[in-house]
């Protein structure tokens, strides 16, 4: 190590040159890239020459902890059959087809009888609400008997009431235990295959219309924005994996003109490890290669940030670019005033409205949870009971995706509910009527909802999903939910004084 040039010689700038320019094609098909280490991962590395003899190396004694070091690992497929078969608009028929062979699996394997699952959930209710409260008071003794008879009942392979219960018990442990968010970090730390990811997406969006509607919203309000516009630039906070925009670059491939420029910046959470930005870079990858193969000429830039720490000079904005910012459903995990004197949310909007865009589209998650504990499981309890009654009664208990979709993905959120406090509390989701008035606080104009644009969305739902599934309007806002419940909330904005145009041209 000793003969080895100074760190920052060795650095390297993303920014001074295209994604593309970092990847280098093996003899075996698989990919290298060439990537920074941030100086929050300098404790210990894995250096590797090729696939083998790879060893530790402690960087310390190198002593150049604040610098970047780039780093050669193996990356998995960015984009195959079946992402194109997920994310690509294939037609109304297909996504028919898809529905309705779901609800058939679904007649040939009954589930228990809905008795059974009723007095089973009000048992477990009962209970977890109970040892909720003697965790709160810290009656140890009470708790450890009760998450015992939680434990007996509950299953992560049973009915959607006992899947729950079990994560949730895991929750109340930890929190019993002071030890929620080492529980917490070690489940975000582990690696999830985007393609894996992807099939879970296709499992959800197959079975349940809310995101599909939710990227509709989105996508048909930008393309009706867009017009005969020559150049686009797109500001997606909170990437989704990039889910949203294949079909997006598909439908202005085909714009009478020919399609405009369209510059996308995502801008995502870090990732824990040794990669905190993989996911926005592999997500670049993926969208220049969709908009290659439909000769759409396109630039990405990710952004692996805190939201809040972004200034507007990261963003790099050009006046002769119609400007859309886009985020569905991620502002739940930017901080509020419950965890810091100077609100991180506000600040990101205000960091909006000073890039004077076209049109914000706002997704939301719409729930709150108070910030004390026997409160917040309460309100935990009642929110994802919705999503496991969603599975349950749509998707087979033995279903592989389905596990994934709770035990990788909702599990850390409800663990983070209720086992985190204080900064590691991070998600923080507000209902519609609280987002409507930060907004508007904030400088903002809320727009009204274009028939067309609420017509497409309710034409998902003809697709075949359950009629438990419904689209509904509360004023200008878009909403979904399952039986009565309203879950999801979509809506659209510009800063006050910005001009709009519902409608620069046609396409």
């Amino acid at each position: 190590m000793k003969f080895l040039p100074r760190i920052h010689k060795l650095t390297i700038d993303l920014h001074a040159s295209r994604l593309s320019s970092n990847l280098e094609q093996t003899t075996d098909g698989t990919v290298e890239v060439l990537r920074p280490v941030e100086e929050e991962d300098l404790g210990s590395i894995n250096r590797s020459k090729g696939k083998k003899n790879s060893r530790n190396v402690d960087f310390d004694v190198l002593g150049g902890g604040k610098y970047k070091i780039p780093m050669i690992y193996y990356e998995e497929a960015i984009r195959d059959d079946i992402f194109d078969n997920v994310l690509l608009n294939h037609g109304e028929n297909h996504e028919m087809q898809e529905v309705s062979g779901l609800q058939e699996i679904m007649l040939s394997k009954a589930n228990s009888s809905n008795n059974e699952i009723q007095n089973e959930q009000i048992d477990l209710d009962t209970l977890l609400i109970s040892c909720s409260d003697a965790v709160s008071i810290n009656n140890r003794q009470l708790a450890h008997e009760l998450l015992m008879q939680i434990r007996n009942l509950s299953s992560r392979t049973g009915s959607g009431t006992q899947r729950l219960a079990s994560i949730l018990a895991d929750g109340l442990e930890a929190r019993l235990a002071g030890s929620g968010s080492k529980l917490y970090r070690r489940l975000v730390a582990k690696r999830i295959n985007t393609a894996d990811v992807l099939k879970a997406y296709h499992l959800f969006i197959t079975a349940a219309p809310f995101y599909r509607v939710s990227f509709c919203f989105a996508n048909t309000n930008i393309l009706k924005l867009i017009g005969n516009a020559s150049k686009v630039h797109i500001v997606d906070l909170g990437s989704n994996f990039g889910f949203q925009w294949p079909p997006l670059i598909q439908s202005l491939a085909t714009r009478k003109g020919g399609p405009p420029k369209i510059r996308i910046t995502g801008v995502d959470f870090p990732q824990r490890g040794f990669h905190p930005s993989k996911r926005v870079e592999e997500i670049g990858k993926r969208l220049e290669d969709y908009a290659k193969s439909f000769n759409v000429p396109f630039h990405y830039q990710g952004i692996a940030s805190q939201w809040e720490s972004i200034c507007i000079e990261d963003i790099n904005i050009i006046d002769d670019e119609v400007l859309i910012i886009n985020s569905i459903c991620q502002f739940r995990r930017v901080r509020d005033e419950t965890s810091t004197a100077d609100s991180p949310r506000n600040r990101v909007l205000q960091l909006i409205r000073q890039m004077k865009p076209q049109l914000f589209i706002h997704g939301i998650f719409n729930a709150t949870f108070s910030s004390f504990f026997n409160m917040r499981f309460k309100q935990v309890l009642s929110c994802y009971s919705m999503s496991f009654d969603v599975f349950d009664s749509l998707i087979p208990r033995e279903n592989e995706q389905r596990k994934l979709i709770e035990n990788d993905l909702l599990a850390p959120v409800i663990i983070n509910l209720i086992a985190c406090e204080g900064s590691d509390w991070l998600e923080r989701p507000e209902t519609y009527k609280k987002w409507q008035l930060r907004n508007a606080r904030a400088g903002f104009e809320q727009l009204e909802l274009d028939p067309v644009v609420v017509n497409e969305c309710r034409k998902k739902l003809r697709y075949g999903y359950d009629k438990r599934f419904f689209v509904d309007e509360d004023g200008k806002w878009l909403l979904q939910g399952w039986k009565g419940r309203k879950r999801y909330a979509l809506s659209t904005w510009k800063p006050t004084g910005n001009s709009y145009a519902n409608n620069i041209g046609t396409f």
